[in-house]
């Protein structure tokens, strides 16, 4: 075995050591809860357990969506939820050019923090001279407290068709779990730093059913990270993959789920999908070009792990 196989072999452990302490550290320091659902909600028969135990105390009613209050009137509900529950990832939710605008402007005269860290802050134009002053490798700049300065995703959150077919996918109450908006910067990384920044293969348990609304505010090709989804992934997983959650790799998940089952998502801004993160997924390094992406995550629960709000004192630039 060759020097960089071994020192890949040995990144690949203790990422993967890290991953399982630091969840079960934060399970439970901040909400052990949330800690015994991702043990359990890992397994479809978990999931169909507690969701039938733990049904809404109210019959879910079919809500009205009022196409005029909506950014997306063009979107059929029937048609995503339908889509979604077979292949767990459905294309083509857009954001109007002038809800993109907004939120651009937002990201380029905010302060975003490198590599999630609220010590590291910095606006994205001044991203090299950060990494000079810091003597810190940022993979992403993200953004905290989006809804809270930013109107446009407040209002994305709220959308009524966004939660429309949020509630009808979770046949319960959409409940907003958090948003997210991360930079992700090009160059060379490290298996640590792919681990770290969701650039290799996993799924997500933040909830026995939960989904994730995404949008590009800026063009995603294939050399400026786009997001990978294994078509299908949700319904049907390797028992390994369940019993021991970790990343995967590509010839891993090609070799189980077949090349034809990954889905190379690229668009232009404002491009948007929704896709259950219990598929298998991953955003593709950068190699030329930075990426921006929204996230806009709904639930049956909201287990107080998934926002990005932090309080304003523990906000620092470099």
């Amino acid at each position: 075995m060759s020097i960089s196989l071994f020192n890949n072999y040995l990144d690949r452990i203790f990422s993967n050591f890290y991953n399982i302490c630091y969840e079960n550290y934060k399970g439970l320091t901040k909400n052990p809860r949330w800690l015994l659902m991702r043990k359990i909600a890992r397994f479809k028969t978990g999931r169909t357990i507690m969701i039938f135990l733990l049904k809404p105390s109210k019959k879910l009613c079919s809500s009205v969506v009022i196409e005029s209050n909506s950014c997306f009137t063009d979107v059929n509900v029937d048609d995503v939820v339908n889509t979604l529950k077979t292949e767990g990832l459905y294309l083509g939710i857009n954001l109007p050019q002038e809800i993109v605008k907004e939120i651009v402007e937002f990201a380029h005269s905010t302060v975003c923090y490198g590599n999630r860290k609220t010590n590291m802050g910095f606006f994205y134009h001044q991203k090299e001279q950060a990494q000079i002053n810091s003597g810190k490798h940022f993979i992403i700049g993200s953004y905290f407290n989006t809804s809270l300065l930013c109107p446009a995703i407040k209002k994305l959150q709220n959308d009524p068709k966004l939660l429309e077919i949020a509630a009808r996918y979770l046949n319960a109450q959409a409940v907003h779990q958090g948003n997210m908006m991360w930079w992700s910067f090009s160059g060379k990384t490290t298996y640590y730093e792919k681990s770290q920044a969701a650039q290799l293969f996993h799924y997500d348990i933040d909830d026995y059913r939960f989904l994730k609304f995404f949008f590009y505010l800026t063009d995603v090709d294939d050399q400026s990270g786009p997001h990978v989804c294994v078509r299908g992934s949700h319904n049907k997983k390797k028992l390994s993959h369940l019993w021991l959650r970790k990343r995967e790799t590509d010839e891993e998940i090609i070799d189980y789920y077949g090349s034809e089952s990954l889905v190379k998502i690229c668009g232009n801004t404002g491009f948007g999908f929704v896709e259950d993160p219990l598929c298998f997924h991953k955003g593709i390094t950068p190699t030329h070009k930075d990426r921006l992406i929204l996230q806009i995550e709904f639930a049956r629960t909201d287990y107080g792990m998934q926002h990005d709000f932090r309080a304003s004192s523990l906000l620092k630039c470099i």
